[in-house]
């Protein structure tokens, strides 16, 4: 009778983990690595909640989900028009760039010219030095 418990394997089966042995295994974080990424993500959320941008762009998103739930039709005609709006913004942006670009282009150009007019400054002579005596 005692040969047959060790040629059964007793009363666990070969090859297959219990589920404390499945939550050890490498693959799965440590309970403190999740600790520890759930407060970094939390450290992230409250600076970007302390920004008034986000706040901003976080309520807009929420009065269009609710508009969408809504009334989709008028959600999708708003979101129309916000996207055109938001064309024509980046547009001007990047005009306003490109303007600033060129006046410092200019700006560079102008002072190239003011210093390469100017004769160049005569050097002073340097004074011979004397010998330390031996």
């Amino acid at each position: 009778m005692a040969r047959d418990k060790k040629q059964s394997g007793g009363t666990k089966a070969k090859g297959k983990k219990t589920p404390a042995a499945m939550s050890k295994s490498k693959s799965s974080p440590s309970a403190k690595t999740v600790k520890k990424a759930v407060r970094g993500a939390t450290a992230k959320a409250k600076d970007l909640a302390s920004n008034p941008a986000v706040a901003e762009i976080v309520a807009a998103s929420l009065v269009a989900a609710a508009a969408a739930i809504r009334n989709p039709k008028k959600a999708r005609d708003m979101a129309a028009a916000v996207g055109g709006e938001l064309e024509i913004a980046s547009k001007q942006a990047v005009d306003r760039g490109n303007n600033f670009w060129q006046m410092a282009i200019d700006i560079a150009r102008r002072s190239i010219d003011v210093l390469g007019a100017e004769p160049p400054a005569a050097k002073a002579k340097s004074r011979a030095k004397k010998k330390p005596k031996k």
